[in-house]
């Protein structure tokens, strides 16, 4: 694992925390802004995998990044703002699984 990717596990598991853990509703906005940050780079790697070599798991990730990088958190308070978070972390691990097993191939 790269010095990224290890900086994506880390906020991977700072948004998978519990709810008792749960950053301000600041931390939470910086805490997406560094999800989003990260993921487009994942989001490249992975969409630079022919489709026809994709698993179904990287089709999955690369369709719910693209909706809920552009949704926005419905709801009110910073609740709606957490789960925002915690969804796109989810759909981060699912892209980092298919880089590392992508990498693993390789080698």
């Amino acid at each position: 694992m790269n010095s990224g990717e290890a900086q994506i596990e880390k906020l991977i598991g700072q948004a998978l925390a519990p709810y008792s853990e749960r950053p301000d509703a600041e931390g939470v906005v910086r805490l997406t802004a560094a999800l989003i940050t990260s993921g487009q780079a994942l989001h490249a790697q992975v969409s630079a995998t022919p489709p026809a070599r994709r698993t179904e798991r990287a089709h999955a990730a690369l369709t719910e990044w693209s909706y809920f990088v552009d949704a926005v958190p419905t709801g009110r308070g910073d609740h709606a703002a957490w789960n925002h978070a915690r969804v796109l972390a989810r759909i981060l691990r699912n892209m980092l699984a298919t880089v590392e097993q992508q990498s693993s191939r390789v080698r």
